[in-house]
């Protein structure tokens, strides 16, 4: 595969690379010394990178490469100080041209599908693997990028073909298990899972939560089907639901939902559809909606969406609510911030809310569970902690703990505290 691209675009982001970095940081740099130590500006600017001192790196290396625009290596770090700042369209514009200069080299190639990879486009890395191992079809490195290419387009079944040459050529690769771990996780299409529940008050009794669930990958995507049942206000009730997460393409994918109950102790139905889409820069965005509809008649509409950014094992989220009604439209907020550890599945996570949370056990908050309408306007903050583990290829752990401070619905302006508890476990298969 040929790269081509437009040449302005290359001109124009190395003119503007300086412009970007703040006049704070430009004066604590003398580019006069720099200039007058070219030769060792290199090693300074990949000193100043490996400490996260990216705005100072990029100076030195803009000022490299105005000086001598081949220097192919600066040309890379650069390249990478933008991918590692979530600046993919940028670090795309410098590591083409390092190929444009140079077709047949290996670390370009091997920044350019790394790109692609933190930027969700599994097919645009496996196309820059395959051309790569065209040149290098021994390389170990590339061999990984290909299976891990392989493995984001669930092609599970190629990625441990490659792995298993890889294990040939390469016997004491590191990291060889680990990677056949994850590939095997996700050649078990199904799962089943239980998950329990507890809201504690101070003033009222506990509510509970059970539910199980069954899941499945299909051709188009995850599907999922759940039982829930809660005990509320000393009474029982199920509902049944279904998720459906199809693919579109690469980055992006939507989201389905129905649910339905004859109990008053959740919407009779529930229904939501949102769509997910990578955006530049290293973001991921989202619309859709919620409708819940209750027995009684009242129905509610929520408009939500998301904003997420990948920073390093970090993933932070914001998801703003928007609650049209009678008396006016409701807004509230929430920001996840998740600590990923050995893979995707492991992580740490801390949230955040505040407005009225669209929670339907907090719209449902009365002891008539049917008086809902009168409770979607409830205010709330929320604080909580969460963890997902996995302790084997086949079991997977999650749990949350969470503070609420809820308005009460009996007694407006005034708030009860609410501490939940969520324990859960999925096996797959």
């Amino acid at each position: 595969m040929k790269i081509y691209f437009d040449q302005f675009l290359v001109t124009f982001a190395l003119s503007a690379c300086l412009v970007i970095v703040p006049f704070s940081t430009a004066t604590s740099i003398q580019l006069d010394t720099i200039a007058s130590k070219i030769g060792n500006s290199f090693s300074l600017a990949r000193e100043k990178a490996s400490v996260k001192q990216y705005d100072e790196a990029r100076i030195i290396l803009c000022e490299i490469l105005q000086q001598s625009p081949s220097n192919i290596e600066a040309r890379i770090l650069l390249g990478r100080i933008f991918a590692w700042e979530g600046k993919y369209d940028s670090a795309r514009i410098q590591l083409k041209q390092a190929l444009l200069d140079n077709p047949q080299y290996e670390d370009a190639f091997k920044a350019l599908i790394d790109v692609e990879l933190w930027n969700v486009q599994f097919s645009q890395a496996l196309n820059y693997s395959n051309e790569a191992l065209s040149y290098f079809p021994l390389d170990e490195e590339l061999l990984i990028k290909k299976i891990r290419s392989l493995k984001g387009l669930n092609r599970e079944l190629e990625a441990l073909h490659i792995l298993n040459k890889l294990q040939d050529i390469h016997p004491s690769a590191s990291g060889i298990e680990l990677l056949r771990q994850e590939i095997s996780a996700k050649t078990m299409l199904q799962s089943i899972g239980f998950n329990y529940a507890i809201d504690a008050f101070a003033e009222q009794k506990p509510w509970q939560y059970t539910s199980f669930q069954y899941s499945r990958r299909t051709p188009y995507g995850p599907a999922f089907a759940r039982l829930n049942y809660t005990y509320r206000f000393e009474q029982g009730g199920t509902q049944v639901e279904f998720d459906f997460y199809p693919r579109i393409s690469d980055g992006k994918y939507v989201y389905l939902n129905y649910g339905f109950s004859n109990n008053t102790l959740f919407p009779k139905h529930r229904i939501g559809g949102e769509f997910f889409s990578g955006l530049p820069v290293g973001f991921e965005g989202s619309l859709g909606f919620r409708y819940l509809s209750f027995s009684s008649g009242s129905s509610i509409v929520i408009y939500t969406g998301t904003l997420g950014y990948y920073w390093g094992n970090y993933w932070f989220s914001f998801r703003p609510y928007i609650t049209p009604g009678d008396n006016g439209t409701s807004k509230s907020a929430s920001l996840t911030i998740r600590y990923f550890l050995s893979d995707a599945e492991d992580y740490f996570s801390l949230r955040f809310g505040a407005g009225f949370t669209p929670d339907e056990r907090l719209i449902q908050s009365s002891s008539d569970p049917s008086s809902s309408s009168r409770l979607y306007y409830l205010d709330s903050q929320t604080a909580g902690i969460g963890f997902q583990k996995a302790i084997s290829i086949q079991y997977l752990l999650v749990g949350s703990l969470d503070y609420t401070n809820q308005e009460k619905s009996y007694n407006l302006g005034s708030y009860l505290k609410m501490y939940s508890l969520s324990l859960g476990i999925r096996v797959r298969f």
